[in-house]
């Protein structure tokens, strides 16, 4: 039977090996994925990024990840910068100033953003919806790609 002295000195490198084997290692060549939502006006809500890597799934809530930052803090002029570690791939975004900070894009009744925002590579469709073969980029392993949206 051990000792409770030794249990004591156990349970915490138990839990060190547990929190070092189930925290996953960035790659140091894990390509970085740089957002610049600009045109954000006032400090109110959040600036949102969703990442898309699927054509069926553009613009729906299935986007492969998402990260949101506040505005207030984070905005240098009229811009915030949000970076996502992502693994090399073809990607499409959406971003959008969400000003009621509701976790939601506000759209009306024909489902046009109320709310700022913005798509990859700047896409300004001027008939139809946005198009992912229109957004969609590439991130190559080890790069740093830089996506600079106007949010309208």
């Amino acid at each position: 039977m051990l000792k409770r002295e030794a249990l004591r000195g156990l349970v915490p490198a138990l839990m060190l090996v547990m929190a070092s084997t189930t925290t996953p290692a960035v790659a140091a060549d894990s390509p970085v994925l740089r957002v610049i939502a600009t045109n954000v006006q006032g400090d109110a809500g959040a600036v949102h990024v969703w990442v898309y890597d699927q054509a069926d799934d553009w613009l729906s809530d299935r986007y492969r990840t998402q990260k949101a930052v506040r505005v207030q803090g984070n905005r240098n002029g009229d811009a915030v910068t949000i970076e996502l570690l992502l693994p090399p791939g073809e990607y499409a975004l959406s971003v959008f100033h969400d000003v009621d900070d509701d976790g939601k894009l506000e759209r009306n009744f024909i489902g046009l953003p109320k709310e700022p925002a913005g798509l990859s590579n700047n896409l300004r469709p001027k008939f139809g919806p946005p198009r992912y073969k229109d957004a969609k980029f590439v991130i190559e392993a080890g790069a740093t790609v830089e996506q600079k949206i106007r949010l309208q």
